[in-house]
């Protein structure tokens, strides 16, 4: 090859890279996941070493396999092509690493930078220098050494000698371009590493969270935290002299924190006419000898269901819910009402929520000892329908062009969307009446922050709060739904997509109090953000997002020395359909800003890459077919954007052998040549996917490089032939399958 061959394309340290993306999957604070759910998105462990090792040259450029290989068919190598600078550059900064730092080093990579602070000139070998190179990003990748300072510093110095010594002016940067940039990981770990990032993407959801943490972030770094924080308390205040008085305190001083709802049918048994509360499990805690749970009580008749608080509850004493399987039986008479006629009912009543029937509340004791749970009492009751006058008052005067609540159509998709079934077909109907309230007050505060607050702001901070301030009333919805259940085992809310790209029917639903200060609500939230913009200010510059399909890229050819993303998978999740949960609601507290993103009633949905034909008849175009058409001209865009002997990985986690002939297919009919694949294990073996599947463990890098000459004419006679590959691919896959087990790579994650 004409060029030097990146790190990537060697070696890559994937086990110690794997620990440390499954154990981000447990880091909350800081994070940018705890800022604003997006799915599928990339551990940033992963992204910051792959970047690393993408931007930066292999100071060997050949393996002892090679030399070896090479010497028994009699044949010369070509000489060492990596840049010398950049050797120069690397044995700089590791023997500098060595003789400064051993203190942050890893038990794993101790040794070797000890050897290197007793003899730098250990790193004469090249090998050596490779080690320490990989050594160095495996302990980056940690993340308790994300934000440290001396990893970020050293990692900018090595990714703009790389830079230089591959061609690039001294005023530029590396740019690393994510055309499918989701939740933002990859470009701010290519920012973190001291590159440019450009981010894009259809939705703009994603944009406004990677404004926030590429462009906001960096540019107001403090002071952003600084009136974030004014802002989120003079919000607070607001909410609570609007709100309070329909999250009442108990009379003993109690502080109520959740509510807990049951949706309700008419049984349909012979003579009976019960109201049935529809619950799939009559547990309310599942902790030992705290363990509570329900005991129906019935009136046969008066035909009526009453509950009773049953302590130190166990399984032999606590009897099935009401309702399996979308059937519901009743407890009076004995009928079990079908899934048609339960979901007739509630389609009549668009889900139910509004008319639910509260069966418990949890409380916190004032004295904070623990909590407890009780029966909800006639006050309870009146506050919540007091709640319901208001919230129609109040959308029967709004003004301006918005209405209070959300109005956009849910679509069925079969599997994700199946509460359309049960009536709920506009995202106002997924919320109770006292949540609907409370979004609609927290959203017009966001929307009328006083100008005395923000008229000493600079040019685009107010923007950057009040997007901030706008993703946290998402973040506050996601636990403020009709959907939300309460886990007894935990004795928490689960937020509403806890099944990960779905929504289904929920019988029972958990309503939290949000103006509290514990739980998720908006303190939490607020201190959440703040917790990620002070872990991001060790980002060193700002970065560019962009509003733009991967298929039609904004950037100029031969510009980006990486494309670095990880693309749709098919029908794995229907993004778009999902954020507008988000998107109805930023609508609304955003107005009067980025209109160009937010100014449809929902969002983009025609040119988005999913294939859901199968899934609903809107979308009957979207099948197979047009995806792999579609994904081939992203591959071509993202070919045409990266330079000539820049490098392209492509993340890819989908055990379906058709998936995987039509992605190669894409990244080759594109102009693009696979030159490494890595399997870094990014998914957590709890995740709802993984349990009794074959779902991939690993998320597979797959290393590409544009397949011309430096002339930019296609080298079509470079392409192997197939006789070859196959004489090849036995002692190939003989030398890699103990790499990969000593690796921790195994099963279908080793064949793919």
């Amino acid at each position: 090859m004409k060029y030097p061959k990146r790190l990537i394309e060697v070696d890559l340290p994937i086990k110690r890279i794997s620990t440390h993306a499954r154990r981000e999957k447990s880091i909350r604070h800081g994070h940018i996941s705890t800022l604003h759910i997006w799915w599928a998105r990339r551990p940033l462990a992963a992204c910051r070493a792959v970047i690393c090792a993408s931007l930066w040259p292999d100071p060997v450029d050949v393996t002892d396999a090679d030399i070896a290989k090479a010497r028994a068919d009699g044949k010369a190598l070509e000489p060492n092509s990596c840049p010398p600078d950049f050797v120069a550059a690397a044995k700089r900064e590791m023997a500098a690493w060595a003789g400064k730092h051993l203190n942050l080093c890893s038990p794993e990579s101790f040794s070797r930078f000890n050897e290197i602070s007793k003899n730098p000139a250990v790193l004469d070998d090249r090998l050596q220098l490779r080690a320490s190179l990989l050594d160095f990003i495996s302990d980056f990748a940690d993340w308790d050494n994300s934000a440290k300072r001396e990893y970020v510093e050293t990692s900018n110095a090595l990714t703009q000698a790389a830079h230089e010594a591959l061609g690039g002016s001294s005023g530029t940067r590396a740019l690393v371009v994510d055309p499918f940039a989701g939740g933002g990981s990859i470009p701010l770990e290519a920012l973190r590493v001291g590159a440019d990032a450009f981010a894009s993407d259809i939705n703009p959801i994603p944009i406004l969270l990677n404004k926030l943490v590429l462009e906001y972030i960096p540019k107001h770094r403090n002071r952003l935290s600084e009136e974030l924080r004014k802002c989120a308390e003079w919000i607070r205040e607001e909410a609570l002299k609007e709100l309070q008085t329909f999250y009442p305190a108990d009379p003993d001083g109690s502080t109520p924190v959740a509510y807990l709802w049951a949706r309700t049918i008419k049984c349909e048994g012979p003579g009976c006419g019960a109201e049935l509360p529809l619950l799939r499990s009559l547990w309310l805690a599942r902790k030992g000898k705290r363990s509570l749970a329900f005991k129906l009580t019935t009136e046969r008749n008066q035909r009526s269901i009453g509950f009773e608080i049953l302590p130190n509850a166990k399984p032999s004493e606590v009897g099935k819910g009401t309702c399996a399987g979308g059937k519901a039986t009743c407890p009076v008479c004995g009928y079990t009402t079908p899934v048609e006629s339960v979901r007739t009912q509630l389609g009549e009543r668009r889900g139910g929520a509004s008319d639910a029937r509260l069966v418990a509340v949890v409380t916190s004791k004032a004295d904070r000892s623990g909590q407890t749970f009780r029966l909800p009492t006639t006050r309870d009751l009146a506050v919540v329908k007091n709640a319901q006058i208001e919230l129609e008052s109040r959308a029967a005067h709004v003004k301006g062009s918005q209405s209070l609540l959300p109005e956009g159509k849910i679509n069925h998709l079969r599997g994700f969307f199946n509460v359309v079934l049960y009536g709920i077909t506009t995202w106002k109907d997924i919320f109770a009446p006292r949540q609907a309230l409370t979004l609609a007050t927290l959203s017009k505060l966001v929307r009328e922050l006083p100008k005395d607050i923000t008229k000493s702001f600079e040019p685009g901070l107010e923007e950057a709060v009040k997007t901030c301030l706008a993703l946290l009333v998402d973040r506050v919805a996601v636990r403020c739904t009709a959907n939300c259940i309460w886990d007894a085992t935990t004795n928490c809310i689960m937020q509403v997509f806890n099944q990960g790209q779905s929504l289904p029917a929920r019988w029972e639903f958990a309503e939290m109090s949000p103006l509290i200060d514990s739980g998720s609500g908006w303190a939490t939230s607020v201190e959440y953000a703040l917790k990620v913009i002070d872990h991001c200010n060790s980002i060193p510059h700002a970065g560019h997002t962009e509003r733009a399909s991967a298929t039609a890229h904004p950037l100029p050819s031969d510009s980006a020395e990486a494309i670095v993303t990880d693309p749709p998978y098919y029908a794995a999740i229907p993004y778009s359909d999902l954020s507008d949960f988000f998107f109805s609601w930023l609508k609304r507290s955003l107005e009067g800003f980025h209109q160009d993103l937010l100014g449809p009633d929902l969002t983009e949905k025609d040119q988005e890459i999913v294939s859901l034909a199968h899934r609903a008849a809107m979308y009957r175009n979207k099948d197979n077919a047009w995806f792999e058409s579609q994904m081939g001209l992203a591959c071509a865009e993202a070919r045409r954007v990266c330079k000539p002997h820049g490098i392209g990985v492509f993340v890819f986690a989908n055990k379906e052998t058709a998936a995987w002939e039509a992605m190669l297919a894409a990244l080759i009919d594109s102009g693009w040549i696979v030159t490494a694949s890595w399997p870094i294990d990014t998914e957590s073996e709890n995740r709802l996917r993984a349990q009794g599947s074959a779902a991939l463990a690993s998320s597979v890098h797959l290393v590409c490089r544009p397949r011309e000459n430096p002339d930019g004419k296609v080298v079509e006679e470079k392409v192997g032939d197939w006789r070859d590959i196959l004489q090849e691919l036995p002692r190939r896959i003989h030398e890699w399958m103990p790499r990969l087990a000593e690796e921790g790579v195994v099963g279908a994650d080793a064949i793919f």
